[in-house]
């Protein structure tokens, strides 16, 4: 299968290879952990490779359904990273009873010195992402997780794979991050490629090229500046996947001394970001005491930085709540959005769309989709957003490409008795034959299909 077929494809299936239980008896193994601690591999077939992972279950009741923590490690290290070695995540969550996961991240496109991929170089690519929507999938399907408390946690590379993994994955039936907590993040990985030139082979390998570029800018949360003079300034207009985080608390942490100033900055910008955007919300800390060990392999860079117990318990306080009203997406590709499925005109490249949805209105349509671009179907269903049919529905959009785009609304059990645009009356058209904007209504299914044949202003009013 070649690169571009992994990119645009989405893991589906994979198969259990091997387990351990009570796996790796680590030097610091944290002690007074009740759960069993597993070490699995899955095998995943959409990139041809095992996925590594550790999974904590807690001993919770068979069936009760329990929160979920992923760890996404930092560089030059494994998933024992998170689990084992340099965290006490695994005893703090196993004492609130939760679920904990930490995969390798397998990066199918770099191998290590014995040929084989590695899991250390990954930086949110989306194929290394695959592997993980794998091991979620294969965990959401085992064991009792409670779907609204889903929590990512991250440091340095990890740090912004949390955060990308978070914002590429927004379909709470697979898991999407109630919360995250990111650790000096690197949420650009075109400025690794700038400040890391040793590494600018293997993730020119990744990412297919140098930046900028499409595969560099979708597993990054933030779009800036390469130019030196620049300091990685954030690009107005660009495409920020952190776009997607329309109400999940993210907090980030990092050090004021950290010797990778560039990752500071990227906290920064970071910061500015999502404190600019009201759906967004936002927490930076930062820490003027050295948090590091003197005998730390990477001098004030590292974990200690952050108390575990302190984060496990404003995760505890989060939980995802009924879709979001209003924000902003950017699609990487064909998948869920808060709510909102959207399907692409040409993929390998972004779509957007901004979206208020307003139950209950009778002064203004009650959906509003609009800045639409690369975008040739939107599907929604309106009990996801508790807006009611029965009373009528207006709608507004409008795209900034002028392509066309089909509206698929489900939700909707009674077939229209009116059906305006801009004023004029429309017949059923289910068939197709118009070349306008058109409508169908299928009252077997309770859905509503409108049809945007351009980028035009559509107001549409329909009456039941």
């Amino acid at each position: 299968m070649s690169p571009q077929q992994l990119r645009t494809s989405q893991a589906t299936t994979a198969w259990l290879t091997s387990i351990a239980a009570q796996a790796l008896a680590a030097p610091v193994f944290i002690p007074g952990v009740g759960g069993t601690a597993y070490v699995l591999k899955l095998f995943v077939p959409q990139t041809g490779n095992e996925e590594l992972f550790t999974l904590h279950v807690p001993d919770s009741p068979a069936g009760q359904a329990r929160p979920l923590l992923v760890g996404f490690h930092s560089y030059g290290v494994s998933h024992l990273d998170f689990s084992y070695y340099n965290t006490s995540f695994l005893s703090e969550a196993d004492a609130r009873d939760w679920f904990v996961l930490a995969p390798i991240q397998i990066n199918p496109l770099v191998p290590n010195g014995n040929g084989v991929p590695t899991g250390d170089l990954s930086f949110g690519a989306a194929e290394s992402q695959l592997n993980v929507e794998a091991v979620m999938d294969y965990v959401l399907s085992h064991w009792p997780i409670d779907l609204d408390r889903v929590y990512g946690v991250g440091f340095s590379m990890g740090g912004g794979n949390a955060l990308s993994y978070g914002a590429r994955h927004r379909n709470r039936d697979e898991g999407a991050f109630a919360a995250i907590v990111n650790h000096t993040g690197a949420t650009n990985g075109g400025v690794v490629w700038n400040e890391e030139p040793g590494l600018q082979p293997d993730l020119e390998t990744t990412f297919g090229g140098p930046p900028p570029r499409f595969e560099f800018q979708r597993a990054s949360l933030i779009d800036v500046s390469l130019a030196p003079a620049a300091n990685y300034s954030l690009i107005p207009g660009g495409r920020h996947m952190a776009t997607n985080l329309v109400g999940v608390p993210v907090r980030t942490y990092y050090y004021a001394g950290d010797p990778l100033v560039y990752l500071r900055t990227l906290s920064d910008r970071l910061d500015t970001f999502m404190s600019g955007d009201p759906t967004l919300s936002h927490e930076l800390l930062v820490e003027l005491t050295p948090p590091c060990p003197q005998n730390s392999n990477s001098p004030n860079h590292c974990w200690e930085l952050i108390d575990e117990s302190s984060v496990c318990n404003w995760l505890a306080q989060q939980a995802l709540g009924s879709y979001p009203l209003r924000g902003k997406v950017l699609a990487d590709r064909d998948e869920r959005w808060n709510g909102l499925q959207l399907e692409q005109h040409v993929v390998g490249s972004f779509s957007a769309l901004e979206y208020d949805l307003i139950p209950g209105s009778s002064a203004q349509p009650d959906l509003i989709l609009t800045g639409r671009e690369n975008v040739s179907g939107i599907g929604l269903d309106l009990g996801d957003f508790n807006l009611d049919a029965s009373v009528g529905l207006q709608l507004l959009t409008d795209a900034i490409d002028g392509a066309s785009v089909d509206l698929v609304v489900q939700g909707v059990p009674l077939r229209p008795t009116l059906v305006l645009r801009n004023s004029l009356q429309l017949i059923e058209d289910c068939l197709g034959t118009t070349t306008g904007p058109r409508w169908c209504h299928d009252s077997v299914t309770g859905t509503l299909e409108l049809h945007e044949p351009d980028g035009s202003v559509g107001q549409w009013s329909i009456t039941f």
